[in-house]
């Protein structure tokens, strides 16, 4: 007599490796997870946005005036100091319209679900979902940065 064949077991996932069915069938969607996301980086992009106000601009008290290269000085810093808040500024763009853009997007994947949400509340999100999304577009991304 034989022994039994062992079936071949599915291997085993960890945190790092998801289940391929999860994978498959945008298991990993979450409209909490997204929404999450994109305010935190909203939020995230309003801190950044008010870094440069925390030291200000250099101030002429802060030079020796009996220096010969006062002005030099000071104008070099206050150019360092505009470079700092257009760089910021970017930065700031960039995260905010990256968040937005999350939340646009769960709201629009959340109402092509059709398990979880009623006609009226799938094209309501829908709708926001896509003005969000074109106001992004039409907002433009002129996002560079003058040397």
């Amino acid at each position: 007599m034989q022994p039994p064949a062992q079936q071949p077991s599915p291997p085993a996932t960890t945190m790092y490796m998801p289940p391929q069915q999860a994978m498959m069938g945008g298991g990993l969607f979450s409209l909490h997870k997204f929404l999450m996301i994109g305010v935190i980086l909203i939020l995230i992009a309003g801190l950044v946005s008010v870094l440069p106000d925390f030291s200000g601009p250099p101030a002429a008290i802060d030079y020796d005036p009996a220096d010969e290269d006062y002005l030099t000085k000071i104008a070099e810093d206050t150019e360092s100091h505009n470079d700092f808040v257009r760089l910021m500024d970017t930065f700031a763009a960039i995260t905010g319209m990256v968040g937005v853009g999350l939340i646009g997007y769960a709201f629009v994947r959340e109402a092509y679900d059709e398990d979880t949400t009623t006609p009226a509340l799938r094209i309501t999100l829908l709708i926001l979902g896509t003005i969000m999304l074109l106001q992004l577009i039409g907002s433009g991304f002129n996002l560079s940065v003058s040397l």
